[in-house]
């Protein structure tokens, strides 16, 4: 055999033995196992996972008002101040129409308080940071700059027994929109885009 045939033999098995486990891994998926995760499924900045379920075995998701409660405003002379107030009047509804979209099953999504009946998944949240960032720059500079950003945590509770299930920590930057963009819809449209990212999170049980 010649050193050329060789090589190309040696190479082609190299790749082979490489390509192996790597499509192994893409087709298992992201991992429900009990454990804490940073970049879960490479969309999900933090993820605890306290004990693993199946969503199968539940007939609703019920999504509870947001803690606002020491969520971060702009100083009230800002004109981002009223667009901020605006959007945490109910920030679970944005949240809650991400997670309606994406969901998968015929599982209801819905918005309300706690005690509700067994059979549900509450999530609980809170909102961590709520920054409008910049009209101006974001028009004017762009590539980035003047993102609106919106930060939250939170956990899953079996409704009937009350166990955390998982617990969770997203955010979301949105900076394109028309004339830089509107502050009440970047920032909703973020919250809609961490409930999607929680719809990822519940699909993959």
């Amino acid at each position: 055999m010649s050193k050329t045939l060789l090589r190309l033999s040696f190479s082609l098995l190299v790749l082979s033995l490489l390509a192996s486990p790597l499509a192994a891994r893409k087709g298992k998926g992201p991992s429900t196992e009990p454990g804490k995760y940073e970049e879960w499924n490479e969309e999900i900045d933090e993820l605890e996972i306290v004990e693993t379920f199946k969503l199968s075995d539940y007939s609703k998701v019920v999504v509870e008002p947001f803690d606002t409660e020491g969520t971060p405003l702009p100083d009230k002379d800002d004109n981002t101040y009223e667009p901020v107030q605006q959007v945490l009047k109910d920030p679970a509804g944005p949240f809650a129409e991400g997670l309606t979209g994406e969901i998968k099953g015929k599982i209801a999504v819905s918005e309300g308080a706690g005690g509700q009946a067994g059979g549900a998944l509450i999530v609980r949240t809170k909102l961590v940071t709520m920054d409008p960032g910049s009209q101006a720059a974001r028009y004017w500079a762009g590539f980035g700059a003047g993102a609106a950003r919106t930060e939250v945590s939170g956990e899953v509770v079996d409704a009937a027994t009350g166990k955390v299930l998982l617990r969770f920590k997203q955010e979301r930057r949105s900076g394109v929109g028309v004339a830089g963009g509107d502050y009440v819809k970047l920032m909703e449209r973020n919250l809609r885009t961490i409930g999607e990212d929680m719809a990822l999170i519940l699909n993959a049980f």
